[in-house]
């Protein structure tokens, strides 16, 4: 046993300078939270942790480096087999130079950074509670994140130019883990959007438009657009978002939904107090659902605790049938 930690701290010895030279930075994001919810549950579940790591690299070019970047899931959250706790978040490499950046691989679209992002001001990331209403992230006839997580995706970020910025995303299908499970040589999905920051103020738009069929004989097409905008004044910061999401099947209208949020965020030194309030409507089911959101938090170094709770609707409810409930939780979080 002796033996083998004194080969481990060797070898972590030699590997550090090597670490050091390949530009890389290890990082991670831990929270845990105690958490109540409505129905009178209490337990100790995670709030969105991960690790990952990113860096660059010498290409030998004038101008232009590589990149890459790793994340992955770190779970606790009970329930979580010890095999699965551990899952890929990111994945990508590419370049980036003084022409803009171009990746390639599991990387963020454009719609949830510039859309989805500003209103998620809530630390967990929970789909009952964080994020609720980013309708880009699941399209219909297919699980996963469609316009927030994808693989298979080559993405391109033009510079900044007077505070102008484009980002195109294009999902290829190239096996059968692409969006629609169907092996093809066409774009799965693609996103374009834009945005503009100038004093004080940031407003982007995207649109995206993906092929959510599991077979070529049930083809389905989802459509989402949104808006988003950004204002800081000294201490305090407002954000609003809106999101219109179509999906049909050959000619006929399946779901037309959209979504408004607001949310503002006043921050005093080391302690922030923020809220959200979000009007989800489907046009479709006559579905009209509502959600708030209260928070504050006290930032302790790169450390923090925080207190939130959300109010879901009664009429709100999962894919499973069961009420979505609201909840409490008072969480702890570190940051590396």
């Amino acid at each position: 046993m002796k033996k083998s930690l004194i080969a481990l701290a060797v070898a972590g010895a030699m590997t550090a300078p090597m670490i050091a030279q390949a530009d890389a930075t290890l990082y991670g994001s831990f929270r845990i939270g105690l958490q109540k919810v409505d129905n009178g549950d209490t337990g100790v579940d995670d709030q969105s942790s991960r690790v990952g790591i990113k860096g660059d690299v010498d290409l030998g070019l004038d101008g232009t480096k590589g990149i890459f970047h790793w994340e992955a899931q770190a779970n606790n959250a009970q329930g979580v087999d010890q095999d699965t706790a551990l899952k890929t978040r990111l994945q990508y490499i590419g370049a980036q130079g003084d022409w803009g950046k171009l990746l390639i691989g599991k990387q963020y679209h454009p719609h949830y950074l510039l859309i989805s992002g500003p209103t998620n001001i809530f630390n967990p990331g929970d789909g009952d509670y964080g994020e609720r209403f980013n309708l880009g992230n699941s399209a219909l006839g297919k699980d996963g994140h469609f316009m927030k997580r994808t693989e298979s995706t080559i993405a391109y970020y033009s510079p900044k130019m007077n505070g102008f910025q484009f980002i195109g995303g294009v999902v290829l299908a190239t096996d059968n883990n692409d969006s629609n499970d169907v092996v093809d040589d066409t774009a799965d999905a693609v996103n374009i959007a834009g945005t503009y920051s100038a004093n004080n103020v940031t407003v982007s738009a995207s649109y995206g438009t993906i092929e959510t069929a599991n077979t070529p004989n049930a083809e389905m097409q989802t459509d989402v657009w949104g808006l988003a905008a950004q204002y800081k004044l000294d201490n305090l910061e407002l954000m609003a978002k809106y999101e219109d999401k179509e999906e049909e099947t050959g000619s006929a209208e399946v779901s037309d939904q959209d979504v408004w949020e607001l949310a503002a965020r006043y921050t005093m030194g080391a302690t922030s107090v923020y809220a959200r309030y979000a009007d989800y409507n489907n046009d479709t089911t006559d579905l009209d659902l509502q959600q708030w959101g209260l928070g504050v938090q006290q930032k302790l170094g790169k450390g923090r605790v925080f207190a939130e709770y959300v109010d879901n609707d009664s009429d709100d409810f999962n894919s499973d049938g069961d009420q979505r409930e609201d909840r409490a939780v008072l969480g702890y979080r570190l940051d590396f």
